[in-house]
């Protein structure tokens, strides 16, 4: 009798430990109780376990060790790539569902260095979201953040949060309000604003050298300008310079790529400057305008606002592409320095062309 006593007691305690260990599997492969949606993105050829590690970041699950063996033992290894968006209730097997099937239910936004307004509504639009509604919340959605009250409401500004719509990859589920897709992109801003500590540098050192105090939206502005004019990071504090010497000196800022932005407005694209286009009567037209143009003209970096907030200390009063292949740029003082400069340009030109017959 005690030999069957002590297998019963062995087979109870085995089963306990089985229990309990069964209650930790189960335990890692919960999550906490979310509150909000969570974007996952699955890279091809990824790896169960690679994917259970996602999983883990994004906070889905507790413990990646034991997502592999579970998932075999559910027989759904076939799981897809793609953007999915998790609703706050969902379950390990109703996303294993999901990513079985391939169920996106996001969309990929790319939102390019330089990028106007109406460059997002076009991809917008092009993946079936609300383009027009998106520029329509520029102009009339309620402020989220701190920084939205300081913009001005300029009557000749075609939407007022352009420049502040941060480059980066989104994801958005197929039916997202466009007021949503504006926050999550100025909230991408936000954290550029308080890991520069943009406001504070403002408040306590003018870029434009001891003048009064520069606002954010000028910032902006000259960043957006920056952005567009210079291609290699190393002379963009050396472009923020030209530009705000310019400013100190009030003479016209004279950049082209003011009036590409100034076109798009109306509707129309061009590809050079022609110098009909110079002096024609606008308020973004900065051969015709002193000063900044009424607002940023292009989606800005933190490399470009870095630039705009550290402009490099220089004479410099013009510059001009070299076009030798390199996207760089010759600087110079003075009007004499700049038409040599001209010159080397031209001869530059001529030498590719040389090159090509």
């Amino acid at each position: 009798m005690r030999w069957f006593l002590r297998i019963f007691f062995t087979l109870v305690l085995l089963a306990g430990w089985i229990g309990l260990g069964l209650l930790y599997v189960d335990f890692t492969l919960g999550s906490s109780k979310r509150s909000q949606p969570v974007q996952v993105q699955i890279p091809p050829q990824t790896s169960l376990q690679g994917i259970g590690r996602i999983l883990e970041e994004k906070g889905l699950i507790r413990e990646s060790y034991f997502f592999r063996y579970y998932v075999i033992w559910k027989q759904k290894t076939n799981l897809r790539a793609g953007n999915y968006e998790i609703a706050p209730g969902e379950t390990l097997d109703q996303m294993l569902d999901r990513f079985a099937e391939g169920k996106e239910n996001t969309v990929r936004i790319d939102v390019i260095p330089g990028f106007t307004a109406y460059d997002i509504a076009d991809r917008l639009t092009k993946n079936g979201l609300d383009g027009q509604g998106f520029l329509k919340a520029l102009n009339n959605k309620t402020p989220k953040f701190a920084f939205e009250k300081q913009i001005p409401n300029h009557p000749q500004r075609p939407y007022k949060l352009e420049g502040y719509l941060y480059p980066d990859t989104y994801y958005f589920p197929k039916k997202e309000k466009p007021e949503n897709i504006v926050n999550a992109m100025l909230e991408r801003f936000n954290k550029q604003l308080v890991e520069l500590k943009i406001q504070e540098q403002l408040q306590q050192d003018s870029p434009l050298n001891g003048n009064k105090p520069m606002t954010l939206d000028q910032l902006v502005t000259v960043a957006s300008l920056i952005q567009r004019e210079g291609q290699v990071k190393s002379e963009k504090p050396i472009i923020a310079g030209v530009i705000y010497n310019r400013l100190q000196k009030n003479k016209k800022l004279q950049v082209d790529a003011t009036i590409v932005f100034m076109y798009r407005m109306k509707g129309q694209k061009i590809k050079t400057v022609l110098e009909r286009m110079y002096y024609e009567k606008h308020p973004y037209s900065t051969y015709a305008i002193t000063g900044l143009p009424p607002g940023p003209i292009s989606s800005p970096t933190k490399v470009e606002l870095e630039a705009a907030l550290h402009p490099q200390k220089h004479r410099y009063l013009f510059y001009v592409t070299r076009d030798d292949g390199s996207n760089l740029h010759y600087f110079a003082e003075n009007d004499q320095g700049h038409k040599a400069n001209l010159r080397k340009r031209e001869q530059n030109r001529q030498r590719a062309q040389a090159s090509r017959q």
